[in-house]
């Protein structure tokens, strides 16, 4: 059975699952299962999440890979946040399994939250292609009758149709769309649609600010978290379509708004994911620091049934999640409540959350490179379990060894500005690879060789789409700066080309530290890489729309 979920001994959550099952309605949880994914988004902050869904009618398998075979990667995932004001004092919002309480809650920032806000924003918003050719061929002006809901109440700025219908001013930016008409204005019965780049999006919006904060005891950071999950289709790929990275993947889009008065420093955002790779209790983490990628795998090569969930068996399967625009600056792990030691346990506290998102455990020591992690007698290190686990050499799980478990694992991006009316973008991807032909170690190489094809994908596809559409979530944001290197790998130099001036470029090894730092003051710069060890490396460009960070190869 699994274990360390909702205590059951807690009225409180007794209580809150009789009134989630009786709630829920069509709009409150909705399936995104446009390609090989089956990934159920409801209400609450948690994408994917068994925690909810399983009392609900989409059942228990929230991230199913392949759809249709009842098999399941991830019980639940929650975003985690901290930060400073100008007196230092700590701000965190966070969730895991809402055991305590809520730290998040549906819908933007508002003046007044009654049940008329409630009516309307206590909902997910799914809308697909189909739904929007069907919907452009229609003669506008248009009634009301004529259009598909997902369409007319879609949440864009100043929607009339939500105004008439639900008593809702939608006054600030929410969802993107199509203006056909340019002024500014969601319109739908006059011809404007929602704006998403897959065969089908899912937006959502929720924010901290709206109460206090009784899953981790901390004080908010006034933020609002408007996001939007996609599945695509890609048939443009020769790979078999068990291998098809884009049909084995969601992308999820957050935009994040400081809509409080504070300046914050030391901000830290960090993507925490309780990873169950069919069988829970058997399972690994570890990352590529270099490719801002996390994974989760079995540690074992026979993945079995436990009861409620299906194991993958002999199948090597890895579950992926990618940072596509930020650096990775901090990869965790921790085993929940009843591991050996109270500081490798769940975070209770605001502290705690903060101590992890900055690369501690929760008695304030540092990661150390080597062992579990725990008081090793190696050196810090941001970055537990980063090496190969078919590379005796480096460090992983499999090399240590450890013995497999139920773990829960998160990504960072830390020490961040993030001052008031300021607006950040965090892009995801949550995917699958699975390849009968390997095993269950080496399905490692075969996540990152997938999380490159995907990086791939959302550079040339998703972030070109998203200059087409207005306000919020798919506005381009000064992270997706267009910046090609080659050749990269590369022995002697590589060339730097950035689509806006850059300003300054750092190179740095995978611990961070600074190599060279360059002025540069132009769109194209030639970095000599000879006299450098083979290996991976970073280079931070930061030009005069906004900072990037690319990984290239020295060989």
């Amino acid at each position: 059975m699994k274990k360390n979920r909702l205590s059951l001994k807690n009225p409180f959550c007794i209580l809150a699952l009789l009134m989630v099952a009786t709630f829920l309605h069509a709009q409150k949880e909705v399936t995104l299962n446009s390609n090989n994914i089956s990934a159920g988004i409801a209400t609450g902050g948690n994408l994917f999440s068994d925690s909810i869904g399983a009392t609900g009618p989409l059942g228990s398998d929230l991230f199913e890979v392949p759809k249709g075979s009842g098999k399941d990667m991830i019980y639940t995932q929650a975003l985690w946040m901290s930060a400073l004001d100008a007196n230092d004092s700590l701000h965190v919002a966070a969730n895991r399994y809402s055991e305590y309480g809520h730290d998040y809650f549906d819908g933007p920032i508002a003046a007044v939250y009654d049940s008329i806000y409630d009516r309307y924003y206590k909902r997910v918003f799914k809308v697909t292609q189909a739904q929007i050719t069907q919907f452009k061929n229609l003669t506008f002006p248009a009634s009301e009758s004529q259009v598909d809901s997902a369409i007319l109440f879609w949440p864009g700025l100043g929607n009339p149709s939500v105004i008439n219908d639900y008593g809702v001013n939608i006054s600030s930016p929410l969802a993107p769309f199509v203006d056909v008409n340019n002024n500014g204005i969601y319109e739908p019965l006059l011809g404007d649609y929602p704006g998403i780049c897959g065969d089908a999006g899912v937006f959502f919006v929720y924010n901290d600010a709206r109460a206090l904060h009784t899953e981790s005891g901390g004080t908010a950071l006034g933020v609002e978290i408007r996001g939007l999950a996609s599945a695509f289709i890609d048939s443009s790929t020769n790979l078999p379509y068990a291998k098809q990275a884009v049909n084995n993947s969601i992308f999820v889009q957050y935009e994040i708004e400081n809509k409080s008065p504070n300046n914050y420093t030391n901000f830290n955002l960090g993507n925490w994911n309780d990873g169950d790779i069919g069988c829970f209790d058997n399972d690994y983490v570890g990352c590529d620091s270099a490719r801002n990628l996390m994974f989760s795998y079995n540690g074992v090569a026979l993945d079995p049934d436990c009861a409620p969930e299906n194991g993958y068996g002999t199948l090597p399967v890895c579950l992926g999640i990618k940072l596509l625009n930020q650096p990775l600056s901090v990869f965790g792990y921790f085993s929940g409540q009843g591991a050996a030691l109270a500081a490798q346990e769940d975070p209770t506290t605001a502290n705690q959350y903060a101590l992890f998102l900055q690369g501690y455990w929760g008695d304030s020591s540092a990661f150390e490179y080597g062992g579990n992690g725990f008081h090793s007698g190696g050196q810090p290190t941001k970055y537990m379990y980063s090496g190969n686990p078919t590379d005796t050499s480096e460090w992983s799980e499999a090399t240590v060894p450890s013995v497999p478990g139920d773990r829960r694992m998160y990504g960072a991006t830390h020490n961040l500005t993030f001052n008031a009316g300021e607006i950040k973008h965090f892009d995801y991807a949550y995917y699958a690879s699975y390849d009968s032909t390997s095993d269950f170690l080496r399905i490692v190489d075969t996540v990152k060789r997938d999380g490159d094809i995907l990086q791939a994908f959302y550079e040339s596809n998703i972030v070109p789409c998203q200059s087409q559409f207005t306000t919020a979530i798919h506005e381009v944001a000064p992270e997706q700066i267009t910046v090609s290197i080659y050749p990269n790998p590369a022995s002697d130099q590589v060339t730097i080309i950035a689509g806006d001036n850059i300003k300054t470029l750092q190179l740095m090894d995978i611990q961070g530290r600074i190599l060279i730092s360059q002025t540069v003051g132009a769109k194209m710069f030639r970095l000599p890489v000879s006299n450098l060890a083979k290996g991976v490396y970073l280079v931070n460009i930061q030009c005069d729309g906004g900072t990037v960070v690319r990984r290239i190869v020295v060989e």
